[in-house]
């Protein structure tokens, strides 16, 4: 079993590239590697010179790039590149390509000394090993990762802090309460596209709107092809994945979906999903003075995919029961933390409402319900202090006007010595239910 780590996170593969896409992965490349920091690469005529990068030392270091797998580069490409690095008053430049070069281009550039340095597929492949990026080679399957799911320990400690949350507890705590299985975990596929964008959107009156994000991430569904919900990125980590995992856990359902669409298709519709991510109408006046609006929409060629990584995400179906209230809920994580997703939590198990202020966990029947207070809906037993709901709840009469509130138990008691014990009576009025 091979860990997931830094060596093996980025994957790229160079036949879905185009030429300025390829700029982008070298300059990346580059930068990766400790050359320098690279300029903005904009399209156009570059004059022999794709990327330039500026060197911690201070040196400008010139890069043509020529993506052609299939193609010999010839000596004119190298003159090029010498020409390109006089003119910039450089001292180091390199020719990169996914093709080969000539015996004429080699023997050149040899001549050369020092100043131009040549690096074929196979030098290039080495250079991407070396920071951590993976070339995939034609018809080569990429590996493809799972994210670790989380142990029944971390999925019964967010179940309760998401269900129970702080509420009042007595005399039990809610751990002491909760008794949570998971029933079935299915691993999702999921294309992990890494990516930058840069872009200035410019009317008449100059540059109205800007997106310039580095290193961001998005997942796209690779059964369905879908945008998964960007928050869930957040689980996809380097130390919490592996190649080659196989089930741990004997008494959980496993399954998995397919990939069904490919990389090429992932990384097309992973571009688009980011040009919507980024789109953005802005409002600006023009120079009569009017108000116009201007609806900003990335061009493809801004977007630059810098990794594309198969990865398996566990969704974790969830059964938990708290004394006799049962709660089936949908989970996401991974080994180290995890989140629901679904199920009708964080509500009264009375009115139905959110519960945004106090809490309370009957230690009766396991409803979590509002807080005491005026609304009725759970009490402490003035006998034993057990917190309970106002279904399960039992009332006697305190001195004329007041009632005094019960748990079942204590209730009991006092029956037994004679006392005239009630319990709350429900009513609803539309579909809320109401005690008197």
């Amino acid at each position: 079993m091979t860990q997931f780590d830094n060596s093996s996170l980025e994957v790229v593969s160079l036949d879905d590239m185009d030429w300025f896409e390829f700029q982008h992965f070298t300059a990346h490349l580059f930068e990766k590697l400790g050359f320098g920091k690279a300029d903005e690469i904009q399209k156009g005529s570059d004059c022999g010179r794709d990327v330039i990068l500026h060197s911690p030392s201070g040196n400008v270091i010139i890069i043509e790039c020529k993506h052609h797998p299939k193609s010999t580069i010839g000596r004119p490409t190298v003159q090029k590149l010498h020409s390109a690095i006089l003119t910039a008053h450089s001292k180091k430049g390199y020719l990169v390509t996914t093709g080969k070069f000539s015996p004429a281009a080699i023997s050149y550039a040899k001549a050369l000394g020092s100043t131009i340095d040549l690096v074929d597929l196979r030098v290039l492949a080495d250079m991407a090993n070396r920071a951590g990026i993976k070339l995939l080679k034609k018809g080569e399957n990429t590996t493809v990762y799972h994210v670790l799911p989380p142990s029944k320990e971390i999925v019964n400690k967010q179940v309760i802090k998401t269900v129970v949350g702080s509420a009042l507890s007595h005399p039990n705590k809610a751990e002491e309460l909760t008794r949570t299985t998971i029933n079935e975990i299915t691993f999702i596929p999921a294309y992990l596209i890494d990516y930058s964008i840069h872009e200035n959107f410019c009317t008449s009156v100059g540059t109205v709107h800007s997106v310039h994000r580095e290193y961001e991430r998005i997942l796209v569904d690779g059964q369905y092809g879908t945008l998964i919900k960007p928050k869930l990125t957040q689980y996809v980590e380097k130390s919490c994945m592996k190649e080659l995992w196989h089930p741990s856990q004997d008494d959980v359902i496993y399954s998995s979906g397919k990939f069904k669409i490919g990389l090429s298709n992932a990384k097309k519709r992973g571009i688009n999903f980011v040009r919507g991510l980024h789109t953005q109408t802005v409002g600006y006046y023009g120079a009569n003075n009017v108000h116009y609006s201007k609806k900003c929409i990335p061009k493809k060629s801004s977007v630059f995919v810098r990794s594309i990584t198969q990865v398996y995400i566990p969704l974790l179906n969830v059964y938990s029961k708290i004394i006799s209230i049962e709660h089936r809920l949908e989970l996401v994580g991974n080994k180290s933390r995890v989140e629901v997703t679904k199920g009708n939590v964080e509500k009264c198990e009375l009115c139905g409402e959110l519960l945004t202020k106090k809490r309370l966990l009957c230690n009766s029947c396991g409803k979590v319900v509002h807080g005491p207070s005026f609304l009725g809906h759970s009490y402490i037993c003035e006998i034993c202090k057990k917190t309970i709901c106002k279904e399960c709840a039992f009332w006697t009469r305190k001195y004329i006007f007041f009632k005094k509130k019960l748990c079942a138990d204590c209730g009991e008691q006092l029956k037994i010595r004679g006392k005239k014990i009630k319990k709350f009576e429900l009513r609803t009025s539309g579909t809320k239910p109401y005690y008197i």
